[in-house]
């Protein structure tokens, strides 16, 4: 090492360990204005540390190769700052997926679970024990609305009035819906 070398690490230890305290105490007072300054640049909690550590990291740096700074405060939040956009802008440049892309992770699985599976068979099991068990009026009347039949063309069919299949329907429906089937 040159002298002129050794001399500047001298001063620079010197200078460096005179500031420490300086810069823990700014480091206490600074944090927490800091972190809310950055959490309303949009930064999350964890991005916001790492950004404040990453500003008082350079401005160690600044210390040992500058010397202090007049206004250490602003030159932290303009360089906390300055980091936060560089974050933003990486985050811009990140590969995002198409829209195609996005359509294929987020879309519906094509078939239902195995769980939907066994609950649905469970359901429709349940509704032909509960159809076998109507009388023979009431299942011929579900039958037909299920096959899309007004009531009025049901009661044609049946012939009864349309009162009556309102009747029978609501009562065939009550009774599927409350598992009062006739036993």
């Amino acid at each position: 090492m040159q002298p002129a070398d050794v001399e500047l690490v001298v001063r620079n230890k010197t200078l460096l360990s005179a500031n420490r305290q300086d810069i823990v105490e700014l480091y206490d007072n600074l944090r927490p204005s800091l972190h809310t300054y950055l959490s309303l640049q949009g930064l999350s909690e964890e991005h916001s540390e790492d950004v404040i550590q990453e500003a008082f990291l350079r401005l160690v740096r600044r210390i040992v190769s500058r010397g202090p700074d007049a206004n250490p405060r602003a030159w932290v939040f303009r360089v906390a700052h300055n980091l936060s956009m560089d974050y933003h802008r990486s985050k811009k440049r990140q590969v995002r997926p198409t829209e195609a892309e996005t359509h294929l992770v987020l879309r519906e699985p094509v078939g239902p679970n195995p769980e939907q599976t066994m609950l649905l068979r469970e359901r429709l099991q349940y509704f032909r024990e509960a159809v076998a068990q109507l009388t023979p009026k009431q299942r011929r009347c579900l039958l037909l609305r299920a096959k899309g039949l007004r009531y009025r063309e049901i009661a044609e069919a049946m012939g009864v009035s349309v009162q009556r299949i309102g009747e029978l329907m609501q009562r065939v429906t009550s009774l599927i819906e409350t598992g009062v089937v006739r036993r």
